[in-house]
């Protein structure tokens, strides 16, 4: 998976603003890019010890992601003094296997973001790669490589033609 650096200063950010207490979030994007941190309220009864995105607000984000065609990946949420390593609540929360956890640790200066998936009791790590927006999309050729594309079929077409032209008969 990769993240946008935005993004992933958005998580940072919002983590360092509500500590001591957890921030959390959701997380947005299009296929292995998450290109948006969207911070939640978190409405835990214990908000220092865990996370709980307030529902009505979550609804709000989810319909942002929604009309910015883009797809729900994931929740993120912070541990302000302890690694960024699935706690027991991160487990019993983690109701859609389908959904990324980010979790972002404080507990050194710099943070550390860590991506996992979890289901039920176990969590597999994901590898967490930082990418400028500025660098184009993989799976979409950029204007560099379309131009190439179209000046290489209009060589191959003067090819053509000079072949096609070059076997004609002599004119009488």
């Amino acid at each position: 998976m990769r993240i946008a650096y935005s993004a992933a200063r958005e998580i940072a950010e919002d983590a360092a603003r509500r500590a001591p207490d957890e921030a959390c979030g959701l997380l947005a994007g299009k296929g292995a890019l998450i290109s948006l941190a969207l911070p939640i309220p978190n409405a835990a009864a214990s908000p220092e010890a865990r996370f709980a995105l307030a529902p009505d607000e979550q609804l709000r984000g989810l319909k942002r992601i929604d009309a910015l065609g883009l797809d729900w990946l994931g929740v993120y949420h912070s541990h302000p003094g302890s690694p960024p390593i699935p706690s027991p609540s991160d487990f019993a929360g983690a109701l859609d296997e389908g959904l990324l956890q980010l979790i972002v640790s404080l507990e050194q200066p710099k943070p550390r973001l860590k991506l996992w998936r979890i289901d039920g009791a176990s969590a597999l790590p994901l590898e967490l790669l930082y990418q400028d927006e500025a660098e184009d999309d993989e799976d979409e050729p950029g204007a560099r490589e379309q131009a190439l594309i179209i000046i290489m079929s209009l060589a191959a077409l003067l090819i053509l033609l000079y072949m096609a032209l070059s076997l004609l008969p002599p004119a009488p």
